[in-house]
């Protein structure tokens, strides 16, 4: 049970968010996108108590991913990118920052 709560709110689980949100818009499937903003929501409520992120633009994040939903289903295929890229720049950030906590500066 607590490795699925892990999963579920941690890196893995908006990892997991954010490649099958890519797969739904690349196959035009804008309920699976729709469905990845969910699972999105636990991430940026773990990422709220955070004291080095602005707390709104932390809950924007998965509102751009219900806006990129909208612009899958308005046939809108670069929009849906567009407005994916701040969830996955915010990703690759959290896990650079991480690898390198983790290695102390030596990759």
């Amino acid at each position: 049970m607590e490795m699925l709560i892990a999963f579920l709110f941690g890196f893995p689980g908006a990892f997991l968010s954010l490649l099958v949100s890519a797969v739904g818009i690349a196959k035009n499937k804008y309920w699976l996108v729709l469905i990845c903003a969910l699972l999105f929501l636990p991430f940026t409520y773990y990422l709220y108590g955070s004291p080095a992120f602005f707390s709104g633009f932390v809950f924007l994040l998965p509102l751009l991913q219900f806006g990129s939903a909208l612009a899958v289903f308005k046939k809108k295929r670069t929009l849906a990118w567009l407005l994916l890229a701040p969830s996955i720049v915010m990703v690759l950030w959290i896990l650079g920052v991480v690898l390198i906590y983790t290695y102390g500066g030596v990759v």
